[in-house]
């Protein structure tokens, strides 16, 4: 049979419409469908829209260039995340500061040129096991006092650098017993003392005193431990708080 198509229907066909193809023998319509499509709008398969594997030019130039930016932020963060240093592993003595952190976390260290450490009588214990310690918390400083055995000192280690020159040490206190006063010792393992801060007179007040009469200036870490001793009484009991000693150091 030979079929003639007018202009509508091959217009029809150019984009891709269905034709009902009637025979006039036959009732019932039969449905011829075309393979064409417009030029600018290929076909898009189900099986590329469930991959989203869908080809950018079928997509508006703007939400291309919008997914190209986000997709380099994107990358670059997660370059920025993977080169990030998580922690820092290395650890500086005293008297010391970090110079230089490496890539895996460990640190080189700089001497200080000067600088200050300090401990704290309230995480100092007796010298002796019969003496009893109290803690004290007063406005400007925590401490520890004793309440019973015979008079006695809290010891309390104190870390300086190698090489130190100790140039100076402070005492923080309470002393407020007009009879009995307190003092502060820097000492060195071998039972050498190098310096001594007392106290003179009583007050209500948490008082600072300092010396810089040094003996045994140099510390020489590698044979000798440093210890500070705070001076208490039983008999003064809170009268005498000591709280805090500092030692001042330079470097050669």
């Amino acid at each position: 049979m030979k079929l003639v198509l007018s202009g509508a229907l091959v217009a029809a066909l150019a984009v891709g419409a269905t034709l009902f193809v009637v025979r006039r023998d036959d009732p019932q319509p039969q449905v011829a469908t075309s393979t064409l499509a417009a030029p600018h709008a290929p076909v898009i398969d189900a099986a590329q829209i469930a991959s989203g594997r869908v080809s950018m030019e079928r997509m508006p130039q703007e939400v291309g260039r919008a997914l190209e930016t986000h997709s380099e932020e994107i990358v670059r963060n997660a370059e920025a995340i993977a080169a990030k240093q998580a922690r820092i592993t290395g650890t500086c003595a005293p008297g010391s500061a970090i110079r230089i952190i490496a890539a895996d976390g460990t640190v080189r260290c700089q001497q200080l040129p000067h600088g200050v450490i300090s401990v704290a009588a309230i995480g100092a214990w007796p010298r002796l096991s019969s003496a009893v310690t109290e803690v004290a918390v007063l406005p400007g400083g925590v401490g520890r006092f004793q309440t019973s055995g015979e008079d006695d000192y809290l010891v309390a280690p104190i870390a300086l650098p190698d090489g130190a020159i100790v140039t100076a040490m402070s005492y923080v206190f309470l002393d407020d017993d007009p009879v009995v006063d307190t003092a502060a010792f820097l000492y060195r393992s071998d039972d050498r003392p190098l310096a001594s801060v007392t106290s003179s007179g009583a007050s209500g007040q948490v008082r600072i005193e300092s010396t810089e009469s040094i003996d045994l200036r140099k510390v020489d870490a590698t044979r000798y431990a440093y210890v500070v001793y705070f001076q208490m009484s039983a008999k003064s009991g809170s009268r005498i708080l000591p709280i805090s000693a500092s030692v001042t150091y330079r470097l050669p």
